[in-house]
């Protein structure tokens, strides 16, 4: 995991070519692992293959424009109605993002982080 620290990179330019319905389950399981204050696990995470969708979806703030070239979009949401400690809950999401990002290094895949947003 150390080696995924220093040389994850953030990958803006995507090959044509699906992602492994396996690999995909491997990444949220790692984001999924994230630990979360009082163990409330606010996050969801949505993920996108339609390259419709995604092509929408790169419209949806400036910097999200690279993700029009990718064979798939995690998008990650957060809760905070009904949670213990809802003031934690976009800190709780970005360490799971994190844990997605190494995950997706470690298997050889690229990513990039556009942003996170409430639900």
């Amino acid at each position: 995991m150390m080696s995924s620290i220093f040389h994850r990179i953030s990958v803006r330019k995507f090959e044509d070519r699906p992602i492994e319905k396996g690999k995909i389950v491997q990444v949220l399981k790692a984001g999924m692992q994230a630990p979360s204050a009082c163990n409330q696990q606010p996050w969801e995470f949505y993920v996108v293959t339609d390259k419709e969708k995604i092509q929408e979806l790169s419209t949806a703030t400036p910097y999200s424009k690279c993700a029009a070239g990718a064979p798939v979009v995690i998008v990650p949401v957060y809760r905070t109605e009904g949670l213990v400690a809802p003031s934690y809950a976009e800190i709780d999401l970005s360490i799971a993002q994190q844990n997605i990002w190494l995950e997706t290094d470690e298997i050889g895949l690229g990513g990039v982080w556009i942003g996170i947003a409430p639900i």
